[in-house]
């Protein structure tokens, strides 16, 4: 997670909290403040929201999770039938190939000579 930011007057330390809750709290519902940061032993260990604001923040966090998931079946089922579209041209080349192989057809000129002329028929016969 990356670094967060966060002000001199958000930061309070532990002892503080404890003696100064209600004054905290306040400056919190009031958006005074953003939010609060707990410090313990000056290292930032806590932070208090709104949950009005924690509320906000989930519900962003939820459509962001829904859309990437949606992205992503998309591309499985784009994936999928991009597959399958490949495996039905490879079978039918492969049949193509095969029907090919079994002809009887020759590129002999010579022969093509050979086979007797037949005058046309007309249709209605």
């Amino acid at each position: 997670m990356g670094l967060l930011q966060y002000t001199s007057n958000e930061m309070f330390s532990s002892t503080e909290l404890v003696r100064k809750s209600k004054n905290i709290f306040d400056k919190l519902n009031k958006n005074e403040i953003e939010k609060a940061i707990i410090l313990r032993d000056g290292k930032p260990g806590v932070i208090l929201l709104d949950f009005n604001q924690y509320e906000n923040i989930m519900n962003d966090y939820l459509k962001l999770k829904e859309k990437i998931l949606n992205e992503s079946s998309k591309k499985e089922n784009i994936e999928s039938t991009k597959q399958s579209d490949e495996k039905i041209n490879s079978d039918n080349s492969q049949n193509v190939y095969e029907q090919i192989d079994n002809s009887d057809f020759s590129f002999d000129s010579n022969s093509a000579r050979e086979e007797k002329i037949e005058p046309l028929k007309e249709f209605w016969d």
